[in-house]
C-alpha cells in the first residue's frame, strides 16, 4: 500500500511529511463524519489518496 502511495505522492517517502499529511486527513475525515475506527482501516490507496484530495480541496477553499 505504501509503494502505491509513494508512487502517487513521492514526498510522503519522508515519515515526518506523511505522518503531517495522514493528520490532516484524519481531520477532515473526522469533520465529515467519518469515524476513526473506520479511517483507521481504509487500506485502499484510492480511497486514501481520494481522502487527501478531497483534505487538500478543503484547505483551499474549492
Amino acid at each position: 500500500m505504501m509503494n502505491a502511495l509513494i508512487d502517487a505522492r513521492p514526498e510522503w517517502a519522508d515519515q515526518v511529511m506523511f505522518e503531517a499529511d495522514r493528520e490532516k486527513m484524519l481531520q477532515h475525515g473526522l469533520s465529515n463524519g467519518m469515524t476513526l475506527e473506520h479511517l483507521l482501516r481504509i487500506t485502499d490507496p484510492d480511497e486514501i489518496l481520494g481522502l487527501w484530495t478531497a483534505a487538500e480541496a478543503k484547505d483551499a477553499g474549492v
